[in-house]
């Protein structure tokens, strides 16, 4: 970027105190860029904590997945969270899974009644 356009920005060479804005905007839009993999990421790892709560409180709580439902459900409440946000949005912003598809998932996750063992806690 500087060997193209930084003798008409007036920059020398990258050690050049002017160079900073050209760093902070290449920084930008990597950031801009890496954004929808870095959420993506950090929703799988917390729908992993979500499974892993499950299997955690599974015996010691009467019926688990509803309290877990009803939590996500109050939680989802107070911050005031989108009941059905966009896909799009889902995507290129959120870093915890939405609300609907928490409480879905402490409805159905039920290894247990299909004989198979919890993946977390053994």
């Amino acid at each position: 970027m500087l060997a193209r356009w930084g003798a008409g920005w007036g920059i020398r060479d990258l050690s050049d105190w002017a160079s900073l804005p050209a760093l902070l905007l290449l920084l930008s839009v990597f950031s801009f860029m890496a954004t929808p993999g870095v959420s993506a990421f950090s929703r799988h790892y917390e729908a992993q904590a979500d499974q892993y709560g499950l299997e955690v409180t599974h015996g010691l709580i009467p019926d688990a997945g509803q309290v877990c439902a009803q939590a996500f459900q109050a939680l989802g409440n107070i911050d005031l969270g989108d009941p059905d946000p966009n896909p799009v949005a889902v995507f290129l912003y959120y870093d915890h899974p939405p609300i609907r598809d928490r409480v879905a998932f402490c409805l159905t996750y039920d290894p247990w009644s299909k004989g198979q063992p919890a993946e977390f806690v053994k």
